[in-house]
């Protein structure tokens, strides 16, 4: 599923590719700051970076206060001496940064443009350089690790909504070294492509009743693999610049008005060879294809020689387990959340059997792949209530129907740890720096039995006790 950034100011997030011409570009190049006052609501220091690149101006911004770093703008360009920093691709007509660069103060003195109103914007020269806090080390201080199940290091989806391909994949590597392969970090950005195809033509088969984003599930990954195989991260690295940072809006963007294009066409001469063409073609301007063969550590692979020799893992050996009553317990059903849109089937256990199930797994080094919610109690490397609660079976039932507890992210479960006075949590590797959450998370455990709308195991971490129920 695609994370969601939650916002008072999600005006300050933008995305980009940048174009413009100026005779004197090189005068903005380099990094601004300044302070945004919100009507009614805090200041807000903003970064603009820009830089000329064959004459075309390229920018980017960052805002500390949201966690946001590297997003981009929708297009630069002076005039003269005035800069003007367009936004609307993102925001809608209008969303506009205009500012006259004062040389010699190293100054562009403007105003943030949107909704017909205009807040003043004053940027300033300067070498600071926003660095989202991220977690890399597993222990936190004060707390004691039970359980840590050999893993490879934290990823980093950064400007994308592929949490699904990042957590599964790394969900993947573990399993990989639990069966006792040689740790290799793998490409998440592989199962993209087919992934969004897949999910265009459904979106297009269903007539537009469906929602359409770059958003998914384990599953998504799990078939991916076993159609196409896998790819190390060091052959593919899903971008076209390997400089840049992974950034999808435009794509998104794109192929969202694309498939609705279609859609709006009806039957109209309309194939899924074609569309499928059509829409590859957007994908592939951010994410190329990735090579049919490659050198990895001497030796010629297929992406599907790869994964069976070097990862190793049978993906029909794994299960999505979840806890509502709206089925019945012990069988499976389709969960009724807006990323299953392929339709997966999940098993349905009792609230106590979905705690058992997570904690024999990971005590006995299985892994866990979560899927839930972080709407309220993420941050600061913490999933955490504002107050502690006990979970029933009803409180957890409660909280999806009135959709309090949503499908909007997943991470990966590694181990346990205990606070000083004995309190579970659970070690956790995100792919996300959203609200100061990257690398290492520990989540409390009434946060798991609440937000957590499944988890994903491979079927013998799974009680011989439950699975007799079923």
């Amino acid at each position: 599923m695609k994370i969601k950034l939650l916002s008072s100011v999600i005006f300050l997030l933008a995305c980009f590719a940048g174009h413009g011409q100026s005779n004197s570009q090189t005068s903005i190049e380099g990094s601004w700051i300044g302070k945004l006052a919100i009507p009614n609501g805090p200041t807000i220091p903003l970064l603009m970076h820009f830089k000329a690149d064959n004459k075309i101006i390229k920018g980017t911004f960052d805002s500390p206060e949201q966690s946001v770093k590297g997003w981009a703008i929708d297009s630069v360009w002076l005039t003269k001496d005035s800069l003007f920093a367009d936004f609307s691709a993102r925001l809608g007509p209008g969303a506009m940064y205009k500012g006259l660069l004062l040389p010699r103060d190293s100054t562009i003195d403007g105003a943030w443009m949107q909704n017909g109103s205009a807040l003043p914007l004053k940027l300033v020269t300067t070498t600071y350089e926003y660095i989202p806090k991220s977690n890399l080390n597993p222990k936190f201080d004060g707390y004691k690790i039970v359980k840590l199940i050999e893993s490879t290091p934290p990823k980093d989806q950064q400007n994308t909504g592929t949490c699904w391909s990042h957590a599964t994949t790394s969900f993947i590597e573990t399993e990989a070294i639990r069966l006792g392969k040689k740790p290799v970090v793998l490409s998440p950005m592989f199962y993209v492509p087919p992934t969004y195809l897949n999910k265009a033509e459904h979106y297009i088969r269903m007539r537009g009743n469906q929602g359409f984003d770059e958003g998914g599930l384990t599953f998504n990954v799990l078939k991916a693999y076993k159609e196409f195989g896998a790819i190390p991260e060091e052959v593919y690295s899903g971008k076209i610049d390997k400089s840049s940072i992974h950034d999808h809006f435009l794509m998104e963007t794109e192929a969202t008005k694309k498939v609705k294009k279609y859609v709006d066409a009806g039957h109209n001469n309309m194939n899924s060879e074609e569309y499928r063409k059509s829409l590859a073609g957007i994908i592939y301007k951010t994410i190329p294809k990735a090579p049919e063969s490659f050198i990895y550590q001497g030796k010629n692979y297929t992406s599907k020689s790869f994964a069976k020799e070097i990862i190793g893992i049978n993906p029909d050996d794994y299960i999505e387990i979840t806890s509502y009553t709206h089925h019945p317990f012990y069988s499976k059903f389709v969960l009724e959340m807006p990323s299953n849109w392929d339709n997966d089937s999940y098993l349905n256990v009792p609230i106590n059997d979905f705690s058992a199930i997570i904690d024999h797994a990971l005590l006995n080094n299985y892994s866990v792949c979560w899927d839930g919610d972080i709407h309220e109690g993420y941050g600061n490397g913490f999933c955490k209530l504002s107050k502690e609660e006990i979970i029933t079976q009803q409180v957890r039932q409660a909280a999806f129907d009135n959709y309090t507890t949503q499908d909007d992210h997943n991470m990966h479960i590694i181990g346990i740890a205990e606070d000083m006075e004995g309190k579970i949590f659970y070690i956790i590797k995100n792919s996300s720096a959203f609200s100061d959450c990257g690398g290492y998370v520990y989540m409390s455990n009434d946060y798991l039995l609440l937000k957590t709308i499944s988890v994903m195991v491979h079927k013998d971490a799974i009680p011989k006790e439950v699975l007799k129920k079923n």
